[in-house]
C-alpha cells in the first residue's frame, strides 16, 4: 500500500480530474445542497465520488469528513480523511480556473493530527502537498514561506461575514497592503506557503475544516506563522460542524502587523473574534 501522503495526492488528483471531465457535461449545474449546507454542483459530486473511490482503493478503513456527503465511516479505525472535492465551486461554474480538490488525512480527531495533505488545482497546474515533519512542496519543489517588500494579503470575502471582509480590505489597503480575493480558500492559504501571497486572513468563524485542513498543514510545513481558532474546540475538531478563524502569514512579524490592523479595523483580533462573531 502507498504511504499516506501518496494516497491523498492520488485522491486529490482523481477528484480534480473528475471535476474537469464533468465540466464538459454540464458540471456547473446545481443539483441540491451538500451536508455542509452549500449548493452542490454536478462537478462537486463527481469529484467527491472519484476521491472516495481512490481512497477505498488504497485504505482498508477510514473515516470520511467531506463537504457533500458529510461524515461517513468505511470499516473500523484508520485515518480521518477530510475532503473538499471542489473548492472554488463558484469559479468552476463560471469557467474561472481558480478551483482545486483538497484532501487531508489525520491520525486523530483534531486539526493538529493532520499527517498528510494535498491541494491540486488542475487548470493552474499547481499541486501542493505536505507531510507532517517532512516539509511542504509545490510540483516537487520544497517550499519555504518568505516575506516580501510589498505584502499581498488574501482575504476570504465570504457573504456569511457580511460587510466585514470589505471593511478589513479597506483598512489593509490604507496600510499599503495589496489585496486579493480569489474565491478558493484552500488555494489562497496554500499560496502563503509558495509566496504567491504573503498572508491569508479568514477570521470570521465561517470556514469549515474541509476548506482549510489540507492547506493549514502545507502552510505550517513551509514555515508560515499560522494562528487558528475553532468554534467547537482548540485544537479544532475534524467535524463538519466545526468553524474556523484563521490567520496565516509568511512571518511572525507580518502576522503581528495583521492582527494589529484587524483590531484597528474591526475592534477585535483573532482570539477576540469568538466573542464578537459567535455571541448569541
Amino acid at each position: 500500500m502507498p504511504e499516506l501522503l501518496e494516497v491523498v495526492r492520488r485522491a486529490a488528483r482523481a477528484g480534480a480530474s473528475a471535476a474537469l471531465e464533468e465540466a464538459e457535461r454540464g458540471g456547473g449545474e446545481e443539483v441540491g445542497r451538500g451536508s455542509g449546507g452549500d449548493v452542490s454542483l454536478r462537478g462537486d459530486l463527481a469529484a467527491e465520488r472519484a476521491v472516495v473511490e481512490e481512497l477505498k482503493r488504497w485504505l482498508p478503513s477510514f473515516k470520511l469528513v467531506t463537504e457533500e456527503a458529510g461524515e461517513l465511516s468505511f470499516g473500523e479505525g484508520g485515518p480521518v480523511v477530510v475532503v473538499d472535492p471542489l473548492d472554488g465551486s463558484r469559479n468552476y461554474k463560471r469557467g474561472i480556473p481558480v478551483f482545486a480538490t483538497a484532501v487531508a488525512a489525520a491520525l486523530g480527531p483534531t486539526l493538529d493530527d493532520i499527517a498528510a495533505a494535498a491541494v491540486y488545482a488542475p487548470l493552474l497546474g499547481l499541486e501542493f502537498y505536505a507531510e507532517r515533519g517532512r516539509g511542504a512542496f509545490l510540483n516537487g519543489r520544497r517550499l519555504a514561506a518568505k516575506p516580501s517588500r510589498q505584502p499581498v494579503v488574501a482575504v476570504n470575502a465570504t457573504p456569511k461575514a457580511s460587510f466585514l471582509p470589505h471593511a478589513l480590505a479597506l483598512a489593509l489597503s490604507a496600510e499599503g497592503f495589496v489585496i486579493r480575493m480569489l474565491g478558493a480558500a484552500s488555494l489562497e492559504l496554500a499560496l502563503v506557503a509558495s509566496g504567491g501571497v504573503d498572508a491569508y486572513l479568514d477570521p470570521w468563524f465561517a470556514a469549515r475544516v474541509v476548506d482549510l485542513a489540507a492547506s493549514l498543514l502545507i502552510a505550517r510545513e513551509a514555515g508560515a506563522a499560522v494562528r487558528v481558532e475553532g468554534k467547537l474546540g482548540n485544537p479544532p475538531l475534524l467535524a463538519l460542524g466545526e468553524r474556523l478563524a484563521v490567520l496565516a502569514a509568511s512571518s511572525e512579524e507580518l502576522a503581528a502587523k495583521l492582527e494589529e490592523v484587524l483590531k484597528g479595523a474591526l475592534g477585535f483580533g483573532l482570539r477576540e473574534a469568538r466573542a464578537s462573531l459567535l455571541a448569541p
